[in-house]
């Protein structure tokens, strides 16, 4: 029975001793900050926002002494990423993704609980050029003013290689389809007969395209030997329906939308079989 009572006094000690050293103003514990990459969100609408974490947790006993957190940035009065070509200046938010604003260049959150989750929101106004986005943050943990525990944490994102292909406005009338898959009716067929569209190309990144057609040239949809060659003039490069057309497109890091002219120019269509004839026409954009 006694060791008993010596146990819990013992017990009942301990937890005085902790909350003695808070009181004469002895704090200590363990901070620790975190960035997982795994749990950035991005969302695209007319500008795109990425949203990287900004994970803060504590010990009890610091938690038990300590009052706020601080967040300032490692080398400079506001938060600060370098990108492939800009300063990037983004905004520190709360869990509730609502701007927190600094004073003297510092973020001051109440420290209330063991985890304190945080977002630094980077923005850009259409892709974000492909790269790695990098900022560094200092992490303080504070009782009356007076840093106990403090981490340095770099931050950082990588935008990927992207592209996007659309029509352009003068061909939306002549062109049907969506998302990549567009179908072009011709009409009758006549010999040396013109047709023009247009895409336009939006890249983060430097890009290669390939122009390739299935059957190299329309094809009868029953006489798979009846064949109608035509042309195609791309950006200013004329081919033949039986050629491959490779062509690179290398700038410096950033964003690019270029626009795209097709001429579809037909063969001769004199003593053809009578019926439908068709193509499947690939242009395909490899970001680089």
């Amino acid at each position: 029975m006694k060791l008993k009572i010596f146990v819990l006094f013992f017990v009942s000690f301990l937890l005085s001793s902790n909350q003695a050293l808070a009181k004469h103003g002895r704090c200590y514990g363990n901070l620790l900050a975190t960035s997982d990459p795994s749990e950035i969100i991005e969302e695209h609408s007319d500008r795109v926002s990425v949203f990287l974490p900004l994970k803060i947790q504590v010990s009890d006993i610091l938690l038990d002494c300590a009052d706020e957190i601080w967040v300032e940035d490692t080398y400079y009065y506001s938060l600060v990423f370098t990108g492939p070509t800009e300063y990037k200046y983004p905004r520190l938010l709360d869990s509730q993704f609502n701007t927190m604003w600094a004073q003297n260049g510092i973020w001051r959150i109440p420290l209330s609980g063991r985890t304190t989750q945080m977002w630094v929101r980077l923005r850009h106004y259409s892709l974000f050029p492909a790269g790695n986005y990098t900022g560094s943050v200092k992490v303080s943990v504070v009782r009356k003013n007076r840093v106990i525990q403090e981490q340095y944490l770099n931050m950082s994102y990588y935008s990927e290689p992207q592209v996007a292909v659309s029509l352009d406005n003068a061909s939306r009338g002549k062109v049907s389809g969506s998302n990549g898959h567009y179908q072009i009716n011709l009409g009758e067929l006549e010999s040396n007969m013109r047709f023009y569209w247009g895409i336009k190309i939006l890249s983060n990144s430097s890009y290669d395209i390939v122009l390739d057609s299935e059957y190299n040239g329309l094809r009868h949809e029953t006489d798979t030997q009846a064949l109608i060659d035509y042309s195609i003039s791309f950006d200013n490069v004329k081919i033949s329906s039986s050629e491959r057309l490779i062509r690179s497109y290398n700038f410096f890091p950033g964003v690019r939308n270029k626009w795209f002219g097709f001429e579809f120019i037909l063969g001769n269509t004199e003593l053809m079989p009578a019926g439908y004839y068709r193509d499947n026409l690939s242009l395909t954009v490899y970001p680089k």
